[in-house]
């Protein structure tokens, strides 16, 4: 079981250098060019388009704190707005599920989409302290425990600066983690539990595409189509004979 952990350590006194280097520490990763985020009625309800297809989102959940636009916690000077060299690498998240007791979550979506990204705005926070060198908040961990493998896309700061993250498994534990993670594959749903506490951290998903149709679905689509060619020309022939 692999276990990456990054750091930055922050305070109030290090605005402008950790702005500087969240842009490097956000992946180069080629997105893609461009996604839908879900767009959430309500905090149970919200729809997506993918591939130009309307696909219903619902949200199941032991607890949710709230839900936002997210335009000011995604799109910020500290997160370098929506470049692509920002904390969100330019995939311009909207809407935010907030969260912050102890839960569990489950999105189904009523048609398969293959390839989500998870935005994820402060997971967890980092020692900070006043100018003056005294403790304004100490550093809590949070865990977001996920049934699926994921990747990191990208990490970096956002208005409360940015602390690190590690990863263990299925598992991504922050101290302040703002940034993308990609989960790859087919999915009618996704379910992961938040195992800490804290003030209140958020996501959202957007779906990469629509799965493509195997082969041997294709196969078996076109063998419909030509039998029912060959039954339509029959029908056809029979007409005129009878004619």
């Amino acid at each position: 079981m692999t276990s990456q952990i990054k750091n930055s350590f922050v305070g109030r006194t290090k605005k402008t250098f950790i702005f500087a280097l969240g842009f490097v520490l956000c992946s180069a990763t080629a997105f893609a060019s461009s996604v839908n985020w879900i767009d959430w009625q309500t905090t149970t309800t919200g729809t997506v388009t993918v591939d130009g297809q309307v696909i219903n989102v619902t949200l199941t959940a032991d607890d949710v704190y709230g839900l936002s636009d997210g335009d000011y916690f995604y799109n910020n000077y500290e997160s370098g707005y929506t470049t692509p060299g920002g904390t969100y690498g330019g995939l311009e998240p909207s809407d935010l599920i907030q969260v912050n007791q102890i839960s569990s979550f489950t999105l189904t979506f009523d048609s398969p989409v293959e390839d989500l990204y998870m935005a994820m705005v402060s997971v967890g926070q980092p020692d900070v302290y006043f100018a003056d060198g005294t403790l304004d908040h100490l550093l809590v961990e949070v865990t977001y425990s996920f049934e699926d493998v994921f990747s990191v896309e990208t990490f970096g700061p956002n208005f409360w600066y940015m602390g690190g993250y590690s990863v263990n498994g299925t598992d991504l534990t922050g101290w302040e983690y703002n940034g993308i993670l990609l989960f790859e594959g087919i999915f009618s749903s996704i379910s992961f539990d938040v195992l800490t506490p804290e003030h209140w951290s958020g996501f959202n998903f957007a779906p990469i595409s629509s799965p493509v149709p195997e082969p041997a679905s294709m196969l078996l689509f076109g063998t419909g189509l030509i039998g029912l060619a060959g039954t339509l020309r029959r029908k056809k022939r029979s007409n005129v004979n009878n004619s």
